[in-house]
């Protein structure tokens, strides 16, 4: 089969293409489950893999027996004849077998909705333990509704439970990747582009690199026209089906409310019944549960996507003004709390940034704890450590241009308050926008970094 790769950029998912190469290149026989949130860029790497190695793909409709039916046809109708149908599922798994049967991929689309066409899991699950298991092919289901595949594929209960061999959740891209997809941007905008679209590639798709990621946001995300205005709402209507109190629970996350106690309050939530929303949203990859590393304390909660941080802090509380077009006016207000937001965006993208030194190789430990480190009335935004060891780095994370004698205040407060964070040996480090004597600094034994650093890196 010819697949025409859709006009999407493909960036920074090497790591997941040549996961899924090395398993369709192998003698045995694969299931494989690829998941992931709506537009999260699922379906451009499955066309990516197809264009490497010899296969179908399908993708499953909306509808019952007839249009899926049909769909499926469709795909095959120029191998065979025209006019085609598959007269039932089952006819449509035996043409699956005799391609897995030549060492072949087939990729399933959207195959969560096969759970809406009578008896076809059952069917797909009975043709993978008699059939499709001992042939050398690999078999693809992809899918974007996260709680829906839980149930089919995922949890211990789940018809096809036990019988992957493996398990890809696709996630948004790493901040890193807009440089490379965002050749024209500077450092800046690419923290701009990222604190309103985060790395959803489907949104970045519609940002104009021609113009500011200010106009971007405001004309596909605040403007009521467009395309992004209304998406988190769509998510949660795919994902849920009653989505009203996921959305108090997070408004009152973007609020700064952190705590079980300060989000049911806000939500108007029973503190017992809250933790069921909020492992959902988890679930999800909505909102992220942080406990202190190297210390005991409550867990805190807060929204983990950018873009849905964005939109539930800037655009969900301003629907009234946005719905009579007052989009710039509105920007024109939140301009100083936006830089404000950017700066919990930077510690994302310094966390980030570490983990990526520590990949390589360039921290002198090997990092087995990553987070933040917090007791009463004292902070580290970052405690990167080796526990093994007993050693591990302190750093600050300063959305701020600082001198060379701000950045050394800043380090001596650091080096002040890490005193109780429980390390044998401590590195003290600092992440700021820009940073002034950085060499200097490296000499004196920090590590600091700006944002030339992680765009360079």
């Amino acid at each position: 089969m010819i697949v025409t790769i859709v006009n999407v950029k493909f960036v920074d998912r090497e790591e997941e293409l040549n996961f899924l190469e090395k398993l369709c290149s192998g003698e045995r026989a694969h299931l494989v489950i690829v998941y992931g949130r709506r537009r999260v860029g699922k379906t451009r790497l499955l066309l990516e893999l197809l264009s490497r190695k010899p296969g179908l793909y399908f993708y499953i409709p909306l509808g019952g027996s007839d249009t899926v039916l049909a769909e499926l046809s469709r795909v095959v109708e120029g191998e065979l004849f025209r006019g085609f149908r598959f007269p039932d599922f089952s006819s449509f798994l035996e043409y699956v077998a005799r391609k897995l049967e030549k060492g072949e991929l087939v990729v399933l689309d959207e195959f969560q909705r096969l759970a809406e066409v009578e008896g076809a899991i059952s069917l797909l699950q009975k043709y993978w333990d008699e059939r499709f298991s001992r042939l050398r092919g690999t078999l693809v289901l992809s899918g974007s509704t996260v709680g829906v595949i839980e149930r089919v594929a995922l949890r211990g209960d789940a018809p096809l439970y036990g019988r992957r061999t493996a398990v890809l959740k696709l996630e948004p891209l790493r901040f890193r990747a807009l440089a490379d997809w965002f050749a024209r941007y500077e450092p800046l905008d690419l923290v701009k582009t990222y604190g309103v679209f985060g790395g959803t590639p489907a949104y970045l798709e519609l940002v104009d690199e021609g113009e500011s990621p200010e106009e971007n946001a405001i004309k596909l995300v605040l403007s009521k026209r467009g395309p992004l205005h209304e998406e988190p709402l769509f998510l949660l209507l795919e994902e849920l089906r009653s989505p009203a109190r996921y959305l108090d629970v997070l408004t009152a996350a973007s609020q700064g409310k952190r705590t079980l106690s300060e989000i049911a309050s806000a939500a108007g939530i029973p503190r017992e019944n809250l933790t069921t929303y909020l492992a959902t949203l988890e679930q999800l990859g909505l909102i992220e549960r942080e406990r202190p590393v190297l210390s005991k304390g409550r867990s805190l909660y807060s929204i983990r996507d950018p873009f849905f941080a964005f939109w539930f802090r800037f655009v969900h509380p301003n629907k009234s003004l946005l719905e009579r077009g007052l989009e710039r006016e509105l920007w024109a207000s939140i301009a100083a709390d936006f830089n404000a937001y950017l700066g919990w965006v930077f510690e994302k993208v310094a966390v980030e940034h570490v983990v990526s030194e520590a990949r390589a190789g360039l921290l002198p430990f090997k990092l087995d704890t990553l987070g933040r480190w917090w007791t009463r009335g004292e902070e580290v935004d970052i405690v990167a450590a080796s526990t093994r060891e007993g050693v591990g780095a302190l750093i600050e994370v300063k959305w701020a241009d600082l001198s060379y004698r701000e950045a050394r205040s800043v380090l001596r407060r650091l080096s002040e308050k890490g005193a109780q964070v429980p390390l044998r040996e401590k590195l003290h480090g600092l992440v700021s926008r820009k940073l002034e004597r950085k060499e200097e600094l490296r000499k004196e034994g920090y590590l600091v970094y700006d944002l030339a650093d992680i765009v360079e890196r």
